[in-house]
């Protein structure tokens, strides 16, 4: 399928989810679902992914799987103590309190911000750099929703380590990808990160 013809098909997947979303009687049902939303987004970038894809590939994202997932698991029970930190229901089963859809939504937000910065003319660092401040970036706008879609929630004011957290888990993973040699390149992506920091946005205003 074609790049152009994806990236319709994006907008159009995340325009149908605001307006259920925005509309106070469908909102329950299109909270519930968010794993299938995860998993047709990842299955769009599968579709618009334009490297042969081998070995390298799948063991970095792997690791990236287990590492998001231990990183959940220290802020839950290490770094946010005093239940100042903890996951609402939309994502799913969880295991530790930790849902096992979140691995998952790393990856998919990884393999997104790499794609971008991956069109970057820069060196390796730089690109590396770049990916994670997207990251961040995409964490920023997401915590103004969180609450409201049932992702998380802060019982206290949102700590600026929170960030630090995203920044410097997103780096070491990002540099696992880099040594494992793991280039992606897909167009599509740079329309899905745009789309869903509009989405966000949007979210915030109208719910």
């Amino acid at each position: 399928m074609k790049t152009k013809t994806l990236q319709w098909i994006v907008m159009g997947f995340f325009a149908l989810g605001f307006i259920g979303l925005a509309i106070p009687w469908t909102f329950p049902f299109f909270v519930v679902l968010t794993p299938l939303a995860v998993v047709v987004a990842l299955a769009m970038l599968i579709m618009g992914h334009e490297r042969p894809i081998d070995w390298r590939f799948f063991t970095a994202l792997g690791i990236v799987f287990a590492l998001s997932y231990i990183v959940e698991l220290l802020k839950v029970h290490v770094f946010f103590v005093e239940d100042m930190f903890f996951f609402g229901d939309s994502f799913g089963p969880v295991l530790l309190n930790i849902p096992l859809l979140i691995g998952l939504c790393w990856v998919a937000l990884l393999y997104i911000c790499a794609a971008v910065a991956e069109r970057l003319n820069t060196n390796a660092v730089v690109k590396v750099l770049a990916s994670s401040g997207l990251v961040v970036l995409f964490d920023i706008a997401l915590e103004l929703v969180a609450h409201k879609l049932d992702f998380w929630y802060w019982t206290w004011e949102i700590p600026i380590w929170n960030y630090v957290i995203w920044f410097v888990s997103a780096l070491v993973m990002f540099t696992i990808m880099k040594l494992f040699r793991v280039r992606i390149e897909n167009r599509l992506a740079t329309t899905m990160y745009v789309t869903l920091i509009i989405f966000l946005l949007l979210l915030h205003v109208i719910i």
